[in-house]
Formats: structure tokens, C-alpha cells, sequence
């Protein structure tokens, strides 16, 4: 039987599939593609964002962040807000209870998370939370590299 990973029986490439296709599937039922979704995620994660922040945090264009936002807006997950006197500075904010139909579409794969971390001991589960912590930057630092 061909290996398919570096990780013995692990296969990370159809784990991150997997992910990939969950993700498509909340975007799907919440009407808006995966780009959109990524970057409502990333306003829910960390907050308020100016466009242009949001942009290179997605590695995107800002013509192509400014087609995201408004697909957002139109799809009522997100909204502009103007800062300060200046009309030309805004944010770009979650719009309320986004966030809550987002949870909402993630209850099965929580449901199904608790009963496979009932498997493992307290040490396995912080050596398993390090790894993916660790795996994430290393992630980070390739597709930088990528870039």
C-alpha cells in the first residue's frame, strides 16, 4: 500500500482536505463562498480591521478584499464603519450575531471533538495542543516562504 504522508499512518494532506472541505461546507450553508468565510473568521478572531489589514492578512488584493467586503455586507456578516472625521478611514466589522450562526454550523464537529478528546489522557492532550500550535507557525513560516 503507497504511503501518502511523511507522518506514518497520519495522512496530513487528506486531514487538511477534510478541513478544507468542512469549511466549504459552513460557507455553503451560509450562502457565501470560502474566501468570504476565511475573512469573516478572521474578523471574528481578532476584531475590527481596516480593509487594507484584512487584505494582507488574506493575501489578497484590496480591489479583491473590497469585492469580499461588499459580497459580505450584501449577505448582512459584515458592515463598514467610518472612524473618526475622516470619511475616507473605515473598519470593517463582523455584524451582530455573525458569529452565533457561525458556532451554530461548527455544534456537530464540537459534538464529535469531545467524545474523541474523551480518548486521550490530560499529558496526551497538551502534547497533542503543542504539536498543532507548533505545526500552525511551521505552516505559517512555508506559506511565507511561498509568498
Amino acid at each position: 500500500m503507497p504511503q501518502s504522508s511523511y507522518y506514518g499512518a497520519f495522512d496530513f494532506r487528506e486531514f487538511t482536505l477534510q478541513v478544507i472541505l468542512h469549511q466549504q461546507a459552513i460557507a455553503d450553508k451560509l450562502g457565501i463562498n470560502l474566501t468570504d468565510f476565511k475573512s469573516l473568521g478572521l474578523l471574528h478572531r481578532k476584531g475590527a480591521m481596516t480593509p487594507k489589514e484584512l487584505a494582507k492578512a488574506m493575501r489578497i488584493s484590496a480591489a479583491a478584499m473590497t469585492t469580499v467586503i461588499d459580497r459580505l455586507e450584501k449577505a448582512g456578516y459584515a458592515e463598514r464603519k467610518r472612524e473618526g472625521e475622516d470619511r475616507r478611514s473605515l473598519t470593517v466589522h463582523a455584524a451582530p450575531g455573525s458569529e452565533r450562526k457561525v458556532a451554530n454550523l461548527y455544534q456537530s464537529f464540537r459534538t464529535a471533538s469531545k467524545g474523541l478528546l474523551s480518548e486521550y489522557s490530560e499529558e496526551e492532550l497538551a502534547l497533542i495542543s503543542s504539536y498543532l500550535s507548533k505545526a500552525t507557525e511551521v505552516l505559517r513560516a512555508a506559506t511565507a516562504k511561498l509568498s
